[in-house]
């Protein structure tokens, strides 16, 4: 949340320009590294926006009888998406008073603290990819749903789920189902594409459960020291910290096979200048991302229970 001080002054921040307090205790805790980097496609966008569209081949070969004519098919195009960026910015104003009488130097790491909000920011926007993947009121695909959920394959108008229905625990049982699914994902004429999953996602309350589960060479879950079968598929694991469900769980692809992305159309700019009529000293940020999909393939959800 922002601060209800529009201005930094001396009178908000008597501890910093008395001389009386020989410390003054700033938020100087280590932040969690780059986390969406581990997942995002990191892309960038050249205009005030993006547009794609989507084609999908052939079908199956079919078989004739002699002397009869050639079967014909086509390539069918589907739907398009079209991306725009979004611009954040956040501003510090500091009197000159304050900047001059500033007793611990913590009110000069302006500069700092907005490239942390920045990196903050980052974060919030590309999790809530996987936060809000359940539903359609933040962002959609190309195919006008949400990233978990039942899709309309546009060449066979049948469709393909990639969330579990009923949502549940993050178990043997239910990472298996999802592994199943996620191998079985096909293309928009209904061919399956040899796709594996190669992360799982958990939030942290889930990190102990994801660790037995892929770090254990037998079933945590047998008490007859059946061999752990998915511990041993290539499967890595990782916490996202920014995850807003204490439940929920996910598995995505290579980079190569998924679609989520992290797209800069102008990067982190950190600027100040003097207002000439207060002498108050400005500090701003300002950036253009956007965080989005447009083909959901190549990830799985589980709402969680």
């Amino acid at each position: 949340m922002a601060s209800t001080v529009s201005v930094a002054n001396t009178g908000a921040f008597s501890q910093l320009s008395s001389r009386d307090f020989k410390s003054v205790f700033f938020d100087e805790y280590k932040r969690t590294g780059e986390e969406y980097k581990e997942v995002a496609n990191m892309t960038t966008m050249d205009g005030a926006y993006q547009r794609e569209g989507e084609m999908v081949g052939l079908g199956a070969m079919q078989e004739v009888g002699e002397g009869q004519p050639l079967p014909y098919d086509m390539m069918i195009q589907g739907n398009e998406k079209t991306i725009y960026p979004t611009k954040f910015k956040l501003a510090m104003a500091i009197t000159e008073e304050m900047w001059d009488d500033d007793q611990k130097g913590h009110i000069k790491k302006a500069f700092q603290e907005l490239g942390k909000s920045a990196a903050l920011t980052k974060e919030l926007k590309f999790w809530d990819i996987f936060n809000s993947g359940f539903v359609t009121t933040r962002r959609t695909g190309i195919d006008g749903a949400a990233l978990f959920a039942s899709h309309t394959l546009f060449g066979t108008g049948t469709s393909y789920s990639n969330y579990a229905a009923t949502a549940g625990s993050l178990n043997m049982t239910s990472l298996q189902a999802a592994m199943n699914r996620f191998e079985a994902v096909q293309n928009d004429r209904g061919i399956i594409i040899p796709m594996k999953p190669k992360k799982l996602i958990v939030p942290y309350q889930l990190r102990f459960e994801a660790e037995k589960l892929l770090g254990s060479q037998y079933n945590a879950e047998n008490a007859n020291m059946q061999v752990n079968t998915v511990g041993n598929k290539g499967l890595s694991w990782m916490v996202g910290h920014y995850l807003s469900s204490s439940t929920a769980w996910f598995l995505v692809g290579d980079k190569s096979d998924h679609d989520l992305r992290f797209i800069t159309r102008k990067p982190l700019a950190l600027k100040s200048f003097d207002d000439p009529s207060t002498g108050n000293a400005i500090f701003y940020a300002t950036m253009r991302i956007q965080t989005t999909f447009v083909r959901w393939r190549g990830t799985d959800g589980n709402a969680g229970a």
